[in-house]
């Protein structure tokens, strides 16, 4: 009997899924899926084999409602391998993990530095576990991507005992992704990892840019935490520090609320009243391909769109410029991920940067699923 490793990658807003076949090594794809959400319903689409599906539920983003559906498209497969990715790894976890319950005690740390993630991957492991119970398992890591880069990218100017007593410092995040586009990237221009000079930038629901150069990371967007960089769906990205103090000593708001403030209520979200950035460009009077609004938008709902994409696209810009400047040749500028794939978006972002001659504008297709069932079944076939 074929046996399957099922790998799961959940987001801040999604879940997606693909199954491989096993022989040994990684054989075909036999199924890949994902739960998104639209609005306040969840949507279920699949492709299995030729044919494709998709199912709408009313339920918004409730990770054991999903898996309870989840579970019947699954049920042809034996499911022998799983393969989860999370975000936060910190120092200690810088390779992919076999999932026992020294990992789970050691990596329960790391949950309040990815507040958006880390606990929904426990939750989803916990669930695979019950499914599952004889099925080997392990953990592929965001952060693992940015262990070499240089101590002067990664440290805050904060006293260092902070750092060499509580490992605070930038990590980075979206590495599964950042690693795949780099790969793909290499192949598309022929060159080895280690030659290679990129910017890759993962657009989504949460958004980072990371510099690669001749082997190594250099510099990310995202850092102590995944709120750190840009704009995103309901993240700020980069925030003063007097905010924050503002906030709780002046408008006597609770540092709970705050830290929910920050996470769940801001970027997009908060500058627009909408986190779906195709709804903020149909606001903002854009066309976007495949894809049909529930609103009406009043003229105020237009202008808040057309500022938060602004602000939206500015951050994009500031980092890419700040990352060319840096560089003394750059092959190509990567763009990935499902608000990657946007063709206005990336026009909209380069149109303001100075790119040098000869750099490849490139889109790479969404690869860390693959990249985290290879490294699965690296680490389970040890």
């Amino acid at each position: 009997m074929i046996r399957h490793l099922l790998v799961l990658n959940n987001g801040s807003s999604s879940l997606k899924f693909a199954v491989f076949a096993v022989d040994k090594k990684l054989s075909k794809q036999v199924l890949s899926g994902s739960f998104s959400l639209l609005g306040n319903k969840s949507v279920l689409s699949y492709k299995l084999g030729l044919k494709k599906f998709k199912i709408n539920y009313q339920s918004a983003y409730d990770l054991s409602a999903w898996w309870k559906n989840l579970i019947p498209v699954l049920a042809k497969f034996d499911i022998s391998y799983l393969g989860f990715r999370m975000v936060h790894g910190g120092e200690e976890f810088i390779d992919t993990a076999k999932i026992d319950n020294n990992f789970l005690n050691k990596i329960k740390k790391y949950k309040s530095l990815a507040p958006l993630h880390n606990p929904y991957t426990l939750e989803l492991i916990d669930l695979a576990k019950k499914t599952w119970p004889r099925a080997k398992m392990a953990v592929s890591f965001d952060t693992a991507w940015y262990k070499d880069m240089p101590i002067a990218a990664y440290l805050y100017s904060i006293p260092i005992k902070y750092y060499q007593n509580f490992a605070i410092r930038k990590y980075g995040f979206h590495g599964l992704s950042h690693e795949a586009a780099t790969i793909y990237t290499a192949k598309i221009l022929g060159k080895k990892l280690s030659e290679l000079k990129l910017i890759t930038c993962h657009l989504g629901s949460g958004s980072s840019l990371t510099w690669y150069m001749d082997g190594k990371v250099k510099d990310t967007t995202m850092g102590f935490s995944p709120n750190e960089g840009l704009t995103m769906a309901t993240r700020s990205g980069d925030l003063p520090a007097s905010i924050i103090f503002y906030l709780y000593r002046e408008l006597k708001i609770p540092l709970n609320k705050i830290e929910d403030i920050i996470n769940n209520e801001s970027g997009l979200l908060g500058l627009s009243g909408l986190a779906d950035l195709r709804e903020v460009m149909l606001s903002a009077g854009y066309k976007v391909a495949d894809y049909k609004s529930s609103f009406k938008f009043s003229k105020e709902q237009r202008k808040a769109s057309k500022l938060a994409l602004d602000v939206y696209i500015y951050d994009i810009r500031r980092y890419l410029a700040s990352y060319l400047a840096m560089s003394k040749k750059i092959d190509a500028i990567v763009f990935t991920g499902a608000v990657g794939a946007n063709n206005k978006i990336r026009s909209l972002v380069l149109k303001g940067v100075n790119i040098p001659k000869n750099t490849k504008i490139i889109f790479a297709p969404e690869g860390e699923i693959k990249n985290l069932a290879e490294k699965t079944l690296r680490c389970l076939m040890k």
